[in-house]
Parts: C-alpha cells; sequence; structure tokens
C-alpha cells in the first residue's frame, strides 16, 4: 500500500552509530548526485518514494528534510508500506497517471519490492510516472556491510545460507526475499535496458572504505 501526500512532513533521522554515520553520509551523497542529475529542468516537479519509518525502516526521506523550501513545495512524498513479515512483498503500482512528475527519486525502495520480476515491475512503474527521468538508490549486493541488517560478510555467502543466518542470528525479520532482497549494478543496467523504447540510463556509485556501497540508475526519457 502506498500513502502520497503533496507537502510532507521532513526530518533526517540523527545518526547514532557508525553504520547510521555511514548512511547519512552516503545519503548526501545520493541527494547531491539527484540534484547534479536533474539540472536539466531543476525546477520540475518530484515523485519522492521512499519507506515508510517504522522500527525497522530509517526515515530515509531526506530529499525533503534537505531541500531549499522552493524545491520542497514541489516534491509530492509517496511512502511505501513495509512489506509484511509473512513475505508478501509491498504493492508496486503507483496511484499515478502517465508522466505525471517531471522527476522521480526512489531510495532505497527496491530491495525491498521481492522478487526480480518484482524489482523490475516497480522500476517500469517509476519510468511510466516520469516526464523526463528516474533516479533511483540502493546499496551494493556486493558490499562487504549489508547495511539493513547491519551484519558484515554474511549476505556474500549462498543466498539460502545467508537466510537461515539472519535467523539464527535474531534478524530474523530481514529474512525474507519479500522483505531484502538486495542487488547489484548488472541488475540495474538490466532492468532499465529492457524499459519501452530502450531509454538513455546509467549506473553511479558512492563508495564506502574504497568498495561500490551504494548504486544510483539514472534513466532519462527520450523527447516525443
Amino acid at each position: 500500500m502506498l500513502k502520497h501526500a503533496a507537502q510532507p512532513e521532513y526530518s533526517s533521522v540523527p545518526a547514532r552509530g557508525v553504520i547510521e554515520k555511514i548512511l547519512s553520509s552516503q545519503r548526501r551523497k545520493l541527494f547531491d548526485a539527484f540534484m547534479a542529475f536533474k539540472q536539466e529542468a531543476p525546477e520540475g516537479s518530484v515523485l519522492n518514494l521512499y519507506m515508510k519509518p517504522t522500527t525497522l525502516f530509517d526515515n530515509t526521506d531526506y530529499l525533503s528534510a534537505w531541500s531549499d523550501l522552493p524545491d520542497r513545495m514541489r516534491i509530492t512524498a509517496c511512502e511505501m508500506e513495509p512489506p509484511a513479515i509473512s513475505r508478501k512483498a509491498p504493492d508496486t503500482r503507483l496511484p499515478y497517471p502517465d508522466g505525471a512528475f517531471d522527476w522521480v527519486f526512489c531510495n532505497e525502495v527496491v530491495e525491498h519490492s521481492g522478487s526480480a520480476e518484482r524489482q523490475y515491475a516497480l522500476v517500469a512503474e517509476l519510468f511510466r510516472v516520469a516526464r523526463r527521468g528516474v533516479f533511483l538508490t540502493t546499496a551494493n549486493r556486493r558490499h562487504p556491510i549489508e547495511f539493513k541488517s547491519r551484519l558484515p560478510f554474511l549476505h556474500l555467502l549462498p543466498e539460502a545460507a545467508w537466510r537461515r543466518l539472519l535467523k539464527w542470528s535474531g534478524k530474523g525479520k530481514w529474512a525474507s526475499v519479500g522483505m531484502l532482497n538486495p542487488i547489484d549494478a548488472p541488475a540495474l543496467y538490466r532492468f532499465a535496458s529492457l524499459l519501452p523504447g530502450k531509454p538513455e540510463h546509467d549506473v553511479g556509485h558512492k563508495r564506502v572504505f574504497g568498495v561500490k556501497a551504494h548504486f544510483f540508475l539514472m534513466i532519462r526519457k527520450r523527447k516525443a
């Protein structure tokens, strides 16, 4: 389920520990990358899609928190309800017509959308409602730190073993594919290549400890 509002409340989550401080720094870099991406039409409307904050999910609405007032007034916030622990991934359909927004900013959502097929369905929906372009962020599946569970290295094991270890380590809420399905840059390139019209696209990255930690997929729609 999605919840949307024209003028969202905004706040940034204070950094509490090492991982949180790393994430805060990474999110600032991703925010700056998005602002550069949309310079073609900086005053365009923006759909801001993010996970609804809960005890499991941080408040990732930093786009509203760090935008100045004029930009903030052009942002429509759309909260994605967290996936159920019962393995059911959230609905990826968006309640907007085709080309409703100049830009779509999707932050740390795709990895919570379920299977690869559902992840692509989300990317296709973002593309559908965008007039000019899509900017999507996600953590790197292959970074030594898995930023949601806060556990290092375990996610590099075969998937079945990793998910079992999540349960055994007290992180069982992250163990289902519907709750967490990390991806990498090749998956992002593949999703973009499957979109109708073969739009221009690229994947950028931001590093932590010298390793690519977060990716951002940039898709530009062809002008009609």
